[in-house]
């Protein structure tokens, strides 16, 4: 799996050099973060592949600021708990990946917990986009219908005659059909 950088986002010094020394031996890049507002800037400057998030993180509430680094789509989240408990499983149930790390850190558990997340966001980002692509294929595709709809009213003229009236018009003009549909409605609109 290719490596990736992480953010560690830990009050403790000592618990941030520990992760960061089993990550960077792994060969993936590190970057760190000692309180809520210090994270929030690393991610959203430096979009790492994962956020390793202590729940003890000063200045902040951790899974507010992990919902929005999900909601923002800079990362996704694993939360650093020593005392996981049933709400904590709770609010990870809201998260990207439904894992956690416990404390003290385990290194092997560390680095298949981490390359668990990558892999597991990795497969939810591509789906998330497959999902966006195709809802902006069916919105599309009702607006060339509805517009097709309107050009038959309008015009009195066949469903073909209809839709190749607004192939014309979206070559004439050189944008995509969908454009041309959402024109025809705009014009219909107003």
């Amino acid at each position: 799996m290719g490596i990736g950088s992480v953010l560690i986002a830990a009050s403790s010094q000592t618990s941030r050099s520990i992760i960061n020394d089993i990550l960077v031996k792994r060969g993936y890049k590190t970057y760190q973060a000692s309180d809520g507002s210090g994270a929030m800037r690393i991610a959203r400057s430096i979009r790492p592949a994962l956020v390793l998030m202590d729940v003890n993180l000063w200045g902040t509430d951790v899974f507010e600021t992990g919902s929005l680094i999900e909601r923002e789509r800079l990362s996704t989240v694993v939360f650093l708990t020593a005392k996981p408990n049933r709400e904590f499983y709770e609010k990870l149930k809201n998260m990207k990946v439904y894992a956690y790390i416990t404390k003290p850190v385990n290194p092997v558990q560390l680095i298949q917990i981490v390359e668990f997340s990558l892999v597991n966001s990795d497969r939810i980002i591509t789906l998330e986009k497959r999902v966006e692509k195709l809802e902006n294929s069916l919105s599309a595709r009702k607006n060339i219908e509805r517009a097709k709809g309107i050009l038959m009213d309008r015009l009195e003229i066949s469903e073909h005659d209809a839709y190749a009236y607004m192939r014309k018009l979206s070559m004439d003009e050189g944008v995509p059909l969908e454009k041309a549909a959402q024109r025809i409605l705009e014009k219909s609109d107003g």
